[in-house]
């Protein structure tokens, strides 16, 4: 088998593989937070087997907003983030992700 679909530690989290889903505006967020949507398209994309999937245009402070599908990473829109092992990340639960993702 190929590195490539073996496990990879990544800090606090295990990768089920090495690919990743890199960052591209999906244009699915609404008033600078997530939407059903957006979860529903990105755990599609765990389903489908990548690894890690990653978000993109997402501003830290009000002065990095753009437009108002951008995400705004916050207490509000992302409440695990203050409990999480780094900033805006929130913590990943092996069981949960495993069971999430099985059913394909």
């Amino acid at each position: 088998m190929s590195e490539l679909f073996t496990p990879y530690r990544l800090g606090p989290v295990t990768l089920r593989n090495r690919t990743i889903r890199s960052a591209a505006f999906e244009s699915m967020g609404r008033r600078f937070g997530p939407t059903q949507q957006l979860k529903d398209y990105h755990v599609s994309v765990a389903r489908g087997g990548i690894g890690m999937t990653t978000l993109a245009y997402a501003a830290v402070s009000r002065s990095g907003l753009s437009f108002d599908k951008q995400l705004w990473l916050r207490q509000r829109s992302c409440p695990g983030c203050a409990t999480s092992p780094t900033p805006c990340t929130p913590r990943v639960r092996p069981q949960a992700y495993r069971s999430a993702t099985a059913e394909t």
